[in-house]
């Protein structure tokens, strides 16, 4: 009987430990996702914005769509996306956002995680 509860107990151990395990993974590849989704889709943005004949982005409120539709793009992860604007200018190729990812882990808590970049145009 001693020998199945101790069995029992380390079962447990090992599956709160494989559990944990598992949800610092998850926050880390999500927090590496949206850190590349952001940082890519700023640099498009802006580089976008002072190409060549580009007639796409002619407001800064079309710089705004710009990026998010890229961000979208970019981001496979199931989660809710909120961006905030904290700083642009589509005539300088200025562009400064905040960028956050609400998800579940598996066991139903949510977690948030902040991404913030900025790029000009040089």
């Amino acid at each position: 009987m001693k020998q199945f509860i101790t069995v029992i107990g380390i079962a447990v151990i090992v599956t709160l430990i494989a559990m944990t395990i598992l949800a610092d993974q998850s926050r880390s590849s999500r927090l590496d996702e949206l850190e590349k989704a952001v940082s890519g889709a700023v640099k498009q943005t802006v580089k976008a914005s002072h190409a060549f004949g580009q007639t796409d982005i002619r407001s800064d409120e079309e710089m705004v769509a710009h990026f998010v539709n890229v961000v979208s793009n970019n981001i496979k992860s199931d989660g809710k996306i909120s961006v905030k604007v904290l700083g642009i200018d589509y005539k300088e190729g200025l562009l400064d956002v905040k960028v956050s990812e609400t998800f579940k882990y598996l066991n139903g808590r949510e977690k948030t995680i902040t991404v913030r970049k900025c790029a000009i145009y040089e």
